[in-house]
């Protein structure tokens, strides 16, 4: 049913396109109009300070729209701008490689190359040395990390253009949940803590040793037991329990040995958080955190002061993970952060633990397509020869400069609760909610004020990508399908 129903949907999607394209143009139009009559209005300022530091910045993944986000914030700041596309898709039977990307055609782009991916370092080198590039900033997602990491090493030793992006053997390092484990514990860093335990003698050691922490304890791997197990051998186990004896008699149920060993966890009472953040030479130049969760309550993330300690007490752990890393630490990182309650005498204070980190410009979305962060003086920080921090000058703004906070997000957490107040009341309206989601995808890609790559001063991607790329592959898809 659901390959039935597939080439309608292609076709759906190409009739809406035609459908909204006089409003969508009119719209281009009137965007065009009222940037030019803006500029013209504004005071011509002195550009010769811009024109001695300008330099050329090579933006590859200028399709994606972090990689517009990178390319518009540098353009903004008077720099010259390459964009490349890098093309997995078959060079032969393929012709939508005759469609230029939506980014391609925005303004902020001043030379425009796509490239394939099998030749995607020597294309770039090719790249750099035509087009002198001073700084290359990858934000391609049809290229891994560690393909970046290599290219790095090459435009590195062989011209003087500077890579955002760690080198092949940190990128390793990192991406590898152990590694990246015993990198941190080498670096004195918070990390969360899992231990494989054998007895349970080991396991009230390690209650004992850390009091204020909570833990869960579940078996290494699934192993076959009889009708007779316990419940405590077939689940998850908290501890330590509310009191010491209960603690006790929980776990003199745990049926551990050397030949089936469980693993403990720490447990975090305030549950998980990312850090995006973008590191230049051991410093953190932009951060922005966020919830891991997309529930109700993360709705009204940044409304407390509570919220602010928090960012705060993140930005001190995602600081001193940078400064240890030392100058190797440049690139885009999201860092997966576990925070806990610690309980002391007369005070509660916030624990936080790095769980697990994240490379590449995908997965900082939220910082690069954040206009309030000053990307384009964290990126060329690299260039500069005397090391310097320049986040803290936002630190010093406060820590609400910090906080990643969705639109509208008080309205959010509002339909949040109607909509699962509603569902619980009347029947049918989850059903009703589900196929409404499925119709806001959809649409979503139609709402210019929705649309990831629209700016009212630089309107042809997303009308570019609206009416010409998206609706070609469409075609193209439809096309494949009849031939098979």
């Amino acid at each position: 049913m659901a390959s039935g129903t597939q080439p309608l949907t292609h076709f759906l999607r190409v009739a809406v396109a035609f459908a909204l394209l006089p409003i969508d143009t009119f719209i281009l139009v009137v965007s065009y109009t009222l940037s030019h009559l803006t500029t013209l209005e504004q005071h011509p300022t002195d550009q010769r300070d811009t024109q001695v530091y300008s330099k050329t910045v090579l933006v590859t993944g200028i399709d994606t729209p972090q990689g517009l986000a990178v390319s518009r914030a540098c353009h903004r700041q008077g720099h010259r701008v390459v964009g490349v596309d890098v093309d997995d898709r078959d060079t032969v039977y393929n012709p939508l490689l005759c469609v230029r990307s939506g980014g391609s055609l925005s303004c902020s782009v001043a030379a425009f190359y796509r490239i394939p991916r099998t030749l995607y370092v020597s294309s770039l080198l090719d790249i750099v040395h035509r087009e002198k590039a001073d700084l290359w900033i990858p934000c391609s997602e049809r290229v891994t990390v560690l393909e970046d990491a290599v290219a790095k090493q090459v435009l590195e030793s062989r011209t003087t253009c500077k890579a955002v992006h760690l080198d092949a053997e940190l990128t390793d390092r990192l991406a590898n949940a152990e590694s990246l484990a015993q990198f941190l514990v080498d670096k004195d860093l918070p990390v969360v803590e899992r231990h494989r335990v054998q007895s349970r003698d080991s396991i009230h050691k390690i209650l004992h040793r850390s009091p204020t922490k909570a833990y869960r304890i579940r078996k290494l791997a699934p192993v076959l037991e009889s009708s007779s197990s316990t419940s405590s051998n077939r689940r998850d186990i908290l501890l330590p329990k509310r009191t010491l004896s209960q603690t006790y008699s929980e776990v003199s149920e745990i049926q551990i040995s050397k030949d089936a060993p469980w693993v403990l966890q720490q447990q975090t009472r305030l549950g998980e958080f990312w850090a995006d953040t973008l590191l230049v030479r051991g410093h953190v130049e932009a951060i922005k955190v966020r919830p891991g969760r997309k529930t109700t309550e993360d709705m009204s993330w940044g409304a407390s002061r509570l919220d602010e300690s928090l960012a705060s007490a993140i930005y001190r752990v995602v600081e001193a993970f940078a400064s240890k890393g030392g100058t190797r630490m440049t690139g885009h990182l999201s860092l997966q952060l576990m925070v806990d309650e610690e309980f002391e005498a007369n005070s509660v204070r916030h624990s936080v633990h790095i769980a697990g980190c994240t490379q590449g410009a995908g997965a900082v979305t939220s910082l690069l397509r954040d206009p309030s962060c000053a990307l384009a003086g964290g990126y060329l920080a690299l260039l500069q020869l005397k090391e310097k921090s320049s986040v803290r000058s936002e630190e010093r703004a406060g820590p609400a400069r910090i906080i990643s906070l969705t639109p509208r997000a008080a309205q959010q957490g509002l339909l949040a609760r109607t909509r699962v107040t509603l569902s619980q009341r009347v029947p049918g309206a989850s059903g009703l909610f589900t196929l409404g989601d499925a119709l806001a995808d959809e649409t979503t890609l139609f709402l210019f004020w929705e649309h990831p790559l629209f700016l009212a001063g630089d309107p042809m991607p997303w009308w570019w990508d609206v009416h010409v790329s998206r609706p070609a592959q469409e075609v193209w898809n439809m096309c494949r399908r009849s031939v098979k």
